[in-house]
């Protein structure tokens, strides 16, 4: 008996079958999936994948889904959808109401998604409310997307030398590339998150006497809470600034400030990073 022949009409179909599941699946988690700083810093994971692993799989299972959908109307249904819209405009559109009822819906629901118009922008603000529950002290970073600095950042922001750094992270059994390689792409080589390599760091270096003691994200007090969950006037007040001084330094650095404003926010809306505005902070101190 002879084999039957491989059916792609039907493979294209399962393909698009499997996208279209999976689409529903890693956007429904992508949905209530914390922040990029917080999935990052302690290597938020779901069903084993992080967070950059979803976004990895919806985008890619996205444009699979977009070519098969194409090569399926192209390659198998071009002829029927022709006939299909050649016999709709023959008989004047028999379902001429419902076409327009449907785009007008379409349109209704997109210009009240963009506009941010209730029932609409509901959907969004309790999918933002689920993400910003991750908010935690705990989970955050010391600074914004600290995980992207290089090792040699890091010992600069923790009072160390490059080499000492990496002299505590092998003695903590993290053997770094080098001095350039970042806090990220350390954790992952090990399996850890960032935020654990950069807790055993600080435990370390905690309990070994010394200069290099590592401060408590950035210098300061504040019960453990980092620069970044510090308003600019705390911070100035911290190094004997008036806010009025602190903001007046950075704008000299072309950085708009509000002394009311977390120190965090200003770094991410100026694309720094805390520590830099601290040392443009500490500079004016000592002038």
């Amino acid at each position: 008996m002879a084999s039957k022949r491989f059916n792609f009409r039907t493979f294209t179909s399962f393909i698009l079958a499997w996208c279209f599941l999976t689409l529903i699946i890693s956007g429904a988690i992508l949905y209530v999936a914390p922040p990029g700083r917080i999935a990052n810093w302690t290597r938020w994971q779901l069903v084993v994948l992080t967070k950059e692993q979803w976004q990895a799989v919806h985008t890619l299972t996205a444009i699979v889904f977009l070519v098969g959908g194409l090569f399926h109307l192209l390659k198998f249904n071009w002829r029927a959808f022709l006939a299909y819209m050649k016999r709709k405009t023959e008989s004047r559109l028999q379902f001429r109401n419902e076409m327009l009822a449907s785009a007008a819906l379409f349109l209704l629901i997109l210009a009240g998604t963009i506009a941010q118009r209730a029932p609409f922008a509901t959907v969004m603000a309790a999918g933002e409310s689920i993400r910003q529950s991750w908010e935690s002290p705990s989970l955050q970073p010391p600074i914004p997307h600290m995980e992207e600095m290089t090792l040699a950042e890091l010992a600069k922001n923790m009072q160390m030398e490059p080499g000492q750094l990496m002299q505590s992270l092998q003695t903590l059994g993290y053997k770094a590339a080098g001095p350039e390689e970042s806090l990220q792409e350390l954790a992952k080589r090990y399996g850890r998150s960032p935020g654990q390599i950069y807790a055993a760091l600080k435990s370390g270096n905690a309990a070994s006497a010394g200069e290099h003691q590592p401060v408590a994200v950035g210098g300061g007090g504040g019960g453990g809470r980092g620069i970044g969950f510090k308003t600019l006037a705390q911070y100035a007040g911290e190094i004997g600034l008036t806010p009025q001084a602190a903001v007046e330094s950075l704008a000299a650095k072309g950085i708009a400030a509000k002394a009311d404003e977390r120190m965090r926010d200003i770094a991410e809306r100026s694309g720094r990073k805390p520590y830099e505005l601290t040392e443009i902070l500490n500079a004016a101190s000592k002038q």
